[in-house]
Formats: structure tokens, sequence, C-alpha cells
């Protein structure tokens, strides 16, 4: 393998650049998942514009028909993916799962109270830079499904106002 080679993880699909010195990765840096051939398979495909199917040839030794293992039931995954990409692609704003690095999906807004938030007052400021009610923006990962939550716009920029004022 030389260090043209390109590398991507099948796990989380990011490109591996490695040393040349140190040789390939054995682990994705991103994912942190295996990168050798745990849990792989190789599969060859004639195109001939039918439904795919594995080729029975590299099969012959096989008392299990496997001619008909790939068939409709993958469906309903590719149109989730489909429908992530577009709702994806009508959101202003998709930060990146800290997980697994997809592009997480806007879930709503979730307003958090004054009587159920308790600021810190750091020595510096004096007071808090941050109160209640606020608005936090929800995101989930549809990936990994982890739910991460960023401040609101407004909430951000009365935040800075607030340290920069003190």
């Amino acid at each position: 393998m030389s260090a043209n080679d390109e590398i991507v993880c099948p796990w989380c699909q990011t490109e591996i650049v490695w040393d040349p010195e140190i040789g390939p990765e054995d682990e994705c840096p991103h994912c942190f998942n295996e990168l050798n051939d745990y849990r792989t398979i190789d599969l060859k495909v004639k195109q001939t514009g039918q439904p795919l199917r594995f080729d029975e040839q590299e099969y012959a030794d096989s008392d299990e028909d496997l001619s008909l293992a790939w068939d409709d039931s993958d469906e309903p995954l590719d149109k989730y993916g489909e429908k992530v990409q577009h709702i994806t692609d009508e959101q202003e704003e998709a930060p990146e799962c800290s997980s697994c690095h997809e592009l997480m999906l806007f879930a709503g807004t979730e307003v958090t109270s004054g009587t159920s938030f308790t600021p810190v007052i750091p020595k510096t400021l004096g007071s808090a830079f941050l109160t209640g009610p606020f608005t936090s923006n929800v995101f989930v990962c549809p990936s990994c499904f982890k739910v991460e939550k960023i401040l609101s716009d407004t909430d951000r920029l009365l935040m800075v106002e607030r340290i920069k004022s003190e």
C-alpha cells in the first residue's frame, strides 16, 4: 500500500490520511472503529440492468443459495438516508455530531426556565453570564441518535454582551 492510496473508513466514510513512515492506521482516527478486514466481505457484482444478485460462480462451493440475498428489503434505509439528506439541506445550521461526525438534524427548541436552571457566578464577572429562561436549539444525529443542545442565537448574543459588559 503506497502513500497515494486513498483509504476511506467503511464505518464513517472519512478519508484516512496516514504517514508513510509509520504505515497504515489500524483504527479510524475519527470513529475509532477497526480498519482491517474485521466484519468485511467482498462482493463481486455483475452489471446487467437487473436487480443486484451475487456472482453465483464465486459461491458455487457453498450449499446455501445466496443469489437472492440482496433484495428490496434494504430500500427503507435508502429512503431514510435520502430524507435525512433533504432535511439537512433545508436547515440553516447543521452541526457535526461529536460522536460520529454526521450532520445533525434540527429537532426543535427547548426553553429552560429560571426555576430549573441554577447559574454559576464566575468571580471574574461577579454575575451570571447565562440566566434563565433561555432557549436551546435541540439537534439529533440521524446516525448514532445522540442529542445535543446549542444556545439559541438570541441567547448567544445576550451571553456575549453580559460577558463583555462586566
